[in-house]
């Protein structure tokens, strides 16, 4: 498979400084294309159309093209260089969307007083070096689909059958009595023309962002940050996901199911704790909460009704463990609850009736928690001593819950007695049989918060070598040392919140050589 990209871009920009009113204009207008094409070649065996007179085409050729234009303007406005105004508008166009979706229009305005300039803020200056009021909301589009080229577009696929057997991409026909001799069977498999799942209706997700925030500055920058606040509408969110029965030629599309509202507060802080001829401490640190909920989905106004969605689990066939609901997080895990003995061991077959019928259906599940961290937070800290340098980059998650897939897959009697005792699980003797419900449980569902180290750094620098000619560096450098969790898996920080990945980051350390001449 190959895959080529195409880029144009063409802008022209309009700068002015009007001194006799005090204002300066920054304009920019443009236009993008961009062009991506995934081609290649695979074997197949098509049916000619006789009696199981498959032939093989080894140069079967398909080609997926994706085009996204764009048209874009900016501009800036300032007046004493104390009021700034931005305003942008976006105009953009992409193949994956039908005639009637095709395009989107993403407009932006902020708003920014620099409140330090002020005469009533020259008393704090000598402490206070920077502080700015900032205000803004602005619309942007989402259509990334993965590979998914046409999803508006009915297209068929020739079914491929090289076993000869019968399946979903061929049909048996009966080879006539007078025939059947000389091809040796009843029955001939002819190939068919599949029809693919498709939406007409589908179109760019957008999100609308309200925005609040605050620049900071004290003591000549040496403590400098922001503090935000933000709201986030997005509209018809794009999602991967089931549909019902006989509605559609798939049981699962990408479309779009309603809207999400996540709020926030980011505050972000750098300082340089110590500056001094021999040595230099920078330190800047970021923490951020965040809450989403669905707000509406686009089925029904019933108050139970929901949407599977997520990655497939292993447990079924097409099973997920994950759910769209109102007033719930977006990706909540939609699970049994689980019974537990005294001594806090889960108790094989026994989830709580949540609704009280007696029985336990697929009635009685809940939404537990979601994959989505509330809290995250990044520390990076870079020490300089005399000719050393030294550099950590600290990040946790807080609030991830993940489902531990392999675990649910590999946990029972029944799921393990293939394996070799050194490859079982740790609790494997805890259930016999789990089956499709017990996989579904609240007790795979795990708490994956986290803290990790992203790398280490360590160097000395020569300033001065071969009479100021040569300057040279030599370091270390340690990529994922650690992880801090309690999660069981192997790794906690699974973006789609089902963990079937049995491979761990790797550790990887390095050592170079920076010379410079």
């Amino acid at each position: 498979m190959s895959h080529l990209i195409n880029f144009r871009r063409t802008h022209v920009n309009y700068k002015k400084e009007f001194e006799s009113i005090r204002s300066n204009l920054d304009v920019t207008a443009g236009y993008s294309w961009q062009s991506f094409r995934w081609q290649g070649n695979s074997l197949t065996r098509i049916n000619s159309g006789e009696y199981n007179n498959f032939q093989a085409y080894p140069t079967s050729y398909y080609r997926n093209d994706l085009a996204l234009v764009s048209f874009f303007g900016r501009l800036n406005y300032g007046f004493m260089d104390k009021y700034l105004l931005t305003v942008t508008v976006r105009r953009d166009g992409t193949s994956r969307f039908s005639k009637d979706h095709r395009w989107g229009t993403f407009p932006s305005v902020a708003l920014a007083w620099r409140l330090i300039d002020e005469n009533f803020m020259a008393s704090l200056r000598p402490v206070l070096s920077d502080l700015k009021l900032r205000v803004g909301y602005g619309v942007t589009g989402q259509q990334d689909l993965g590979d998914d080229f046409f999803p508006y577009l009915p297209v068929y696929v020739i079914g491929n059958n090289g076993n000869l057997e019968p399946n979903t991409t061929s049909y048996p026909n009966p080879i006539p009595e007078s025939l059947r001799g000389q091809y040796g069977s009843d029955y001939a498999f002819i190939n068919v023309l599949k029809p693919n799942g498709y939406n007409t209706d589908i179109k760019w997700e957008e999100t609308h962002t309200w925005n609040v925030g605050v620049d900071f500055g004290f003591l000549n920058n040496r403590i400098n940050g922001s503090l935000d606040f933000y709201k986030r509408k997005t509209k018809d969110l794009l999602t991967f996901t089931t549909v019902p029965a006989g509605s559609n030629l798939t049981n699962a599309l990408n479309m779009n199911i309603g809207d999400l509202e996540n709020t926030g507060i980011e505050f972000t802080v750098s300082t340089r704790p110590i500056v001094t001829r021999d040595l230099t401490w920078s330190s800047d640190f970021n923490i951020a909460w965040n809450q989403n909920k669905i707000t509406k989905l686009t089925a029904g106004n019933d108050p139970e009704f929901f949407i599977a969605a997520g990655e497939g689990i292993s447990a079924g066939t097409g099973g997920t463990i994950q759910a769209h609901k109102v007033g719930h997080p977006a990706y909540s895990y939609y699970v049994y609850q689980q019974v537990y003995d005294q001594d806090g061991n889960p108790i094989e077959g026994q989830y709580v009736d949540r609704n009280g019928d007696g029985q336990i259906t697929e009635a009685d599940k809940y939404l537990y928690h979601s994959r989505d961290p509330k809290v995250v937070l990044t520390w990076s800290n870079s020490v300089n001593y005399k000719n050393w340098d030294f550099g950590i980059v600290l990040r946790a998650n807080i609030g991830n819950w993940v489902y531990n897939d392999f675990e649910a897959s590999n946990v029972s009697k029944s799921s393990t007695a293939s394996l070799p005792l050194s490859n079982l699980m740790a609790n494997r003797f805890i259930f016999n049989d789990l089956g499709v419900k017990g996989a579904m449980s609240d007790y795979f569902v795990r708490n994956a918060s986290f803290l990790r180290c992203d790398n280490i750094t360590v160097g000395y620098t020569w300033p001065s070598l071969i009479n100021d000619a040569l300057r040279l560096r030599l370091y270390g450098a340690v990529q994922n040392p650690f992880v801090i969790t309690k999660y069981n898996g192997l790794d906690p920080e699974v973006f789609s919140g089902v963990d079937k990945n049995i491979y761990p980051r790797p550790i990887t350390v390095s050592l170079g050589v920076v010379a410079s001449f």
